[in-house]
C-alpha cells in the first residue's frame, strides 16, 4: 500500500456519507463517540494478523503465545476506549482461521481473552468464524463514559503527562523477532500490553480534556495531538520515561531514548491538561514530560523531532 495509514483513513472517510446528529466523535480519533441519554457510547476496533502482528514460529520462545495473543487481542482495543476516558462493556470476536491453525492454539486464545474480559469487567456476546489463508483475529468493542477526551483539545500554557514507560515493546518484538531466548519483561510488555483504563477514568473524572493512547509511537502519537490541536508540544529528554530493562537491553542511553521517541505499541497514555491538575494526576501514576505551546511540531529539548513511528500499513513483523 503506497499510502500510509492516516492518509488511507482521510481518503476512505470523504467516501462515506455524514454521520448524524449524535455522533459525537466519528472517524479520525482513537474511538467513536455516540450520544446516549446522560452519556456516551465508546465503539472501536483493532485486529492482530498473523505477519503483521504475529508470527506462529514465535511459539518457540513463547510456549503460551496463544494466551498472550488473545489477552492483546482486547488490551488493544481497551486502550482506544481508555484514551476517551470510558470502560469497556461489551465486545464481539470475529475469528480467521487457516489450514494451519490447530484446536489448541483457538482455546488458548480464549483462555487469554477471557481473563482479560474478566479483569476488565467486559462481556464476549458474539462474533462470527471463517476459513482464511492467513491467520487474524478481530475485535469490535463497545464501551461506556460519562465525559470524553479527545485528542483535538489541547491548548498552549497546559502540560504533557504520560503514563508507564516507552520503548519496551519495540525492544520485545526484536527479541522475538530474534528467535532467541531474551528479556522477558520486554517479550511481555510487547505481547501482554496493559490497558490504562483506570488513569484514562480517573483523569478524565477530573476535567481533563484531551488524550491519546500510544499505538504507533511516543512522538508520533504527541504529532496526532499537536496537529488535531493546532499547537506544538515541548519535551524535556531528561523526563521521558525509560525501563531499566530496555537500557540493559540497548546497553545505551541514546538508542533506549530513540526506542522511547519512535517505537510503537507501547499502549501507554498521554494526556494534556491545565497546570493546576498536576499533582492530583501525577498522584495516579502519571508523569510529566513538556508542555504545549503555540506554533506546530513536536521537539525534544527545543529540536523538532520527525514524525516517524509505526505505520500498520508499512510496518509490520
Amino acid at each position: 500500500m503506497e499510502l500510509s495509514e492516516f492518509k488511507l483513513i482521510e481518503l476512505l472517510s470523504k467516501r462515506l456519507p455524514p454521520p448524524p446528529s449524535d455522533v459525537v466523535v466519528g472517524i479520525g480519533d482513537d474511538t467513536a463517540v455516540i450520544k446516549k441519554g446522560e452519556g456516551y457510547i465508546l465503539l472501536t476496533s483493532d485486529a492482530l494478523v498473523e505477519g503483521s502482528h504475529f508470527l506462529k514460529e514465535w511459539k518457540k520462545e513463547v510456549s503460551n503465545l496463544y494466551y498472550y495473543l488473545g489477552r492483546k487481542l482486547l488490551s488493544v482495543s481497551l486502550s482506544d476506549v481508555a484514551s476517551a476516558g470510558g470502560t469497556g462493556e461489551y465486545a464481539i470476536v470475529n475469528l480467521g482461521l487457516s489450514e494451519k491453525t490447530d484446536k489448541e492454539e483457538v482455546e488458548e486464545l480464549y483462555e487469554g481473552l477471557a481473563d482479560c474480559a474478566r479483569e476488565f469487567s467486559v462481556s464476549v456476546v458474539g462474533g462470527d468464524t471463517v476459513s482464511s489463508g492467513t491467520e487474524f483475529f478481530d475485535l469490535t468493542l463497545t464501551g461506556e463514559c460519562k465525559n470524553f477526551m479527545l485528542r483535538s483539545k489541547a491548548k498552549p500554557g497546559e502540560l504533557v503527562a504520560v503514563t508507564g514507560t516507552f520503548g519496551d515493546s519495540k525492544a520485545g518484538l526484536e527479541i522475538l523477532k530474534a528467535g532467541k531466548k531474551g528479556n522477558d519483561y520486554l517479550v511481555e510488555r510487547f505481547l501482554n500490553p496493559t490497558p490504562r483504563v483506570n488513569e484514562g477514568r480517573e483523569a478524565a473524572k477530573l476535567g481533563v480534556k484531551c488524550a491519546t493512547d500510544v499505538s504507533d509511537g511516543l512522538v508520533f502519537n504527541l504529532y496526532t495531538i499537536a496537529e488535531s490541536s493546532n499547537v506544538s508540544i515541548h519535551l524535556e529528554k531528561d523526563r521521558i520515561p525509560i525501563s531499566e530493562e530496555l537500557l540493559k537491553f540497548t546497553g545505551n542511553p541514546e538508542l533506549a531514548l530513540n526506542y522511547a521517541l519512535f517505537g510503537g505499541e507501547d499502549y501507554e497514555l498521554i494526556i494534556v491538561f491545565p497546570e493546576v491538575m498536576q499533582d492530583k494526576l501525577e498522584s495516579l501514576g502519571f508523569r510529566t514530560i513538556g508542555e504545549v505551546r503555540s506554533g506546530e511540531g513536536v521537539f525534544l529539548n527545543g529540536s523538532k523531532l520527525p514524525k516517524r513511528g509505526y505505520d500498520h500499513l508499512r510496518g509490520g513483523v
